[in-house]
């Protein structure tokens, strides 16, 4: 090798930086060391839930590369150059690692085992006949920065209960669940998120595929997450929903600390296969002083608009949030019973037809639509405050307001039925009260959390006392007990006695259901 091409050679591997990526930490992943922290800090600064800003981050937002110098590269120089020339001074002796615009590794993986198991006591119901559930979830993502205004993600989630028989999900929730419990044996296997994020100048930044944009503020009760199709379970640590596809761009306005956000929605209210049933949605997020304020918008064929206003804002020691939800009438009917008559006496009405189980469909229950706007608020207040040298508690309360829910519990069954049961939005009139204490005293990787939550309406309650605790590095171990109680047959002390009956032609079995009286569980989680 001549001695030019040695110097060239050692000149450009002096210029090839070390650009060494640490793997993401464990907080900015699955966003933070306790479950409860990803949902009592909401921020309109980025409309997404904390399982997308927390977990995923922005990197699209990274400051740009500082510009190569014309005259280092030789960039302004006319005159020819030899090789070692060109190999010394020129474009060659840099490389896209100098200026940041590439990554050494740029690919992650990892993801999450979840193993849980639960149980539920019912009133009258033996222990041996106590009813026992053990799903599995497992997610794992690849995770991949080329550069840091270019990123894609994609989670794969795998769910298996191996204590459900195969085809036995009921139709009948658990108390204190959103959803009916329908897991089966079989393996289940969805996708979670699916995205691309880049930039346009570092003005827009876009971001498309399957993802989660959560908005609103409130902890227990959201009207304004219009962007998820289903609504999520308040009292669960983890948030098991899956993602929504949309095209999102996003505009900062820095200097205000403003956030816009323009969505395109292709599988919200169903798949999106014609270009009239693409959705659109809008929203706005503003700073005033110490509050901040969220304006939003959603726009789909065959729905009708929705439009959300949420705030967050501090009051001396105290911080209060709210949300407000609004559209004209309902997209679902509403249903009426004659006054004073629940579902059961209807059936006790028309029974004794020569042994032919009653009709459903043919019971004096209306369907209407209501009139005017049908508004949907949640309200309340936070206060951490410190009870030793080391140590703070947190407190705080919350109401919910919900013109389409009804003030009884007698139609619930019917609801069932009809496939419009939807727990924690069944009512008209909520109330929770809270309280978290984070580390206590020596114990600085446990936390604990009290919930207790009642539909005022059906006069029944849930009071559920939550354990976390880091055990190792990677694992986490949590356990609950909740206590049922309030009126029999309420959403939370759900309770059903109804003979065989028909429903499309169909006979369905005579169904008992006692009311739940302690439910208790346990769950290990490895975040890689």
């Amino acid at each position: 090798m001549s001695t030019r091409a040695t110097l060239a050679l050692a000149a450009v591997l002096a210029a090839l930086p070390a650009l060494a990526q640490e793997r993401p930490s464990e907080g900015d992943l699955f966003g933070g060391d306790t479950p409860e922290a990803q949902e009592t800090t909401p921020t309109p600064a980025d409309a997404t839930r904390p399982d997308e800003s927390a977990l995923f981050g922005d990197s699209t937002e990274a400051s740009p590369a500082a510009p190569q110098d014309a005259a280092a590269t030789g960039a302004g120089d006319a005159q020819p150059q030899d090789r070692d020339a060109q190999a010394l001074g020129g474009p060659a002796a840099t490389n896209a690692f100098d200026t940041e615009e590439a990554v050494e590794d740029p690919l992650k993986i990892g993801g999450r085992f979840y193993l849980r198991a639960f149980t539920q006591g019912n009133e009258g119901v033996s222990f041996g006949n106590t009813s026992v559930s053990t799903p599995m979830l497992v997610d794992g993502y690849f995770d991949a920065r080329p550069t840091d205004r270019l990123r894609g993600f994609v989670l794969g989630r795998l769910t298996f209960d191996p204590t459900r028989r195969e085809g036995s999900g009921s139709l009948i929730p658990s108390a204190g669940t959103s959803s009916p419990t329908t897991v089966t044996a079989a393996p289940s296997v969805l996708l979670d998120q699916a995205w691309l994020r880049f930039d346009l100048g570092r003005t827009l930044f876009i971001t498309a595929g399957k993802q989660h944009v959560k908005w609103g503020t409130a902890r227990f009760w959201n009207p304004t997450d219009f962007l998820t199709p289903q609504r999520r379970d308040p009292l669960a640590l983890f948030d098991a929903r899956t993602g929504a596809t949309m095209l999102k761009v996003h505009v900062p306005w820095e200097a205000k600390g403003w956030n816009f956000y323009a969505i395109g929605l292709l599988d919200n209210a169903g798949p999106a296969n014609t270009l009239g049933q693409v959705g659109g949605a809008a929203r706005a997020e503003v700073v005033l002083g110490p509050a901040e304020l969220g304006i939003d918008a959603v726009f789909q064929r065959g729905r009708k608009p929705r439009f959300g206003l949420d705030f967050s804002s501090g009051l001396g020691p105290i911080d209060i949030y709210g949300e407000i939800a609004l559209r004209r009438g309902s997209d679902t009917p509403l249903y009426r019973l004659p006054t004073g008559v629940s579902f059961s006496d209807l059936l006790g009405q028309v029974q004794g037809n020569g042994g032919i189980p009653p009709d459903i469909g043919a019971l004096p229950i209306e369907a209407y639509y209501p009139d005017g706007y049908t508004p949907q608020i949640s309200g309340g207040a936070t206060w951490t405050f410190a009870y030793s040298e080391n140590d703070t508690a947190t407190v705080g309360v919350e109401y919910f307001y919900n013109s389409t829910g009804y003030p009884t519990s007698l139609v619930y069954p019917y609801l069932i039925f009809q496939g419009q049961f939807q727990p924690f939005y069944l009512g008209q009139h909520y109330a929770a009260v809270y309280g978290l204490l984070a580390g206590p005293g020596s114990w600085d990787d446990t936390n604990f959390i009290l919930s207790n939550l009642g539909n005022l309406s059906d006069r029944s309650f849930i009071t559920r006392l939550d354990v976390t605790h880091r055990a190792l590095r990677y694992l986490s171990v949590e356990a609950f007990v909740a206590v049922n109680y309030g009126q029999k047959g309420g959403e939370f002390r759900f309770a059903l006695d109804l003979p065989a009956m028909s429903m499309g032609g169909q006979v369905i079995p005579p169904v008992v259901v006692a009311p739940p009286t302690v439910q208790a569980g346990v769950g290990l989680r490895i975040d890689l």
